[in-house]
């Protein structure tokens, strides 16, 4: 419950930054995420494309698919996201749709693992991509110096050439089992390509962004590592 507390204290404590014209950037927020597997990924995400009643019946503001490309846990792994202009929102959205009583459409074409309602730590840019993804376990002493590397880190690298390179942490709340005792630490870039330079950079010792990522490293443990390729998929009013 301590660490708990010191979570949701630090979350309400950091400033929230000003809006970009076409993707906002600030803690203030919230995003659902349905954790699905897909007997077909294309045909699914094609699906949800051309009917975004589900969307629409929660109110989001935009959502989109995340697919695991690498590091999955379960054949068809992927996820739909939501964003909300907070927690509230969030969790109201989340009483208007049952995706258990999905259309046949829908359910028959995956399965369902479960659900969680996530709340930024620092403040994220919504430009979905090609994302690193990491469950961080992060000792509550730590999490403001945690959060404010990941941000300094995220300064790092654009000044090093990659203005298209962003960082998200996320707490999670009501994940059950699933999601606990770890932060998500999504690092997006806007393509493969784009994010193997940044390892390249990192390994060939010309990263001038390395020493801030190692200190930051130090100050949690990675318990998963994916790789995902996101896409927004609805864009509400």
């Amino acid at each position: 419950m301590k660490r708990f507390l010191l979570i949701i204290a630090a979350a309400f404590s950091l400033a929230a930054y000003a809006n970009s014209e076409n993707a906002p950037q600030t803690t203030d927020g919230a995003f659902t995420t349905l954790m699905i597997a897909a007997a077909d990924i294309g045909k699914y995400t094609e699906t949800l494309r051309n009917n975004p009643s589900a969307f629409q019946a929660t109110g989001t503001t935009g959502a989109g698919v995340c697919v695991t490309n690498s590091g999955n846990e379960y054949e068809g792994q992927m996820m739909v996201w939501s964003a909300f202009p907070d927690v509230a929102s969030a969790l109201v959205g989340g009483t208007k749709y049952d995706p258990q009583q999905a259309p046949r459409q829908f359910k028959n074409l995956r399965d369902l693992k479960y659900g969680v309602t996530w709340k930024p730590l620092t403040p994220f840019r919504l430009e979905p991509g090609y994302e690193r993804v990491q469950r961080i376990k992060v000792p509550a002493e730590n999490l403001q110096a945690f959060t404010e590397g990941l941000e300094k880190l995220e300064a790092s690298i654009q000044a090093a050439g990659h203005p298209n390179f962003f960082n998200g942490v996320f707490v999670p709340i009501g994940g059950g089992t699933h999601e606990i005792e770890t932060l998500m630490v999504r690092s997006i870039t806007r393509d493969a390509q784009s994010m193997g330079v940044l390892f390249d950079d990192y390994f060939a010792g010309t990263a001038s962004w390395a020493a801030d990522y190692d200190s930051l490293m130090l100050l949690g443990e990675v318990m998963s590592d994916n790789m995902d390729i996101c896409e927004q998929l609805y864009f509400g009013s």
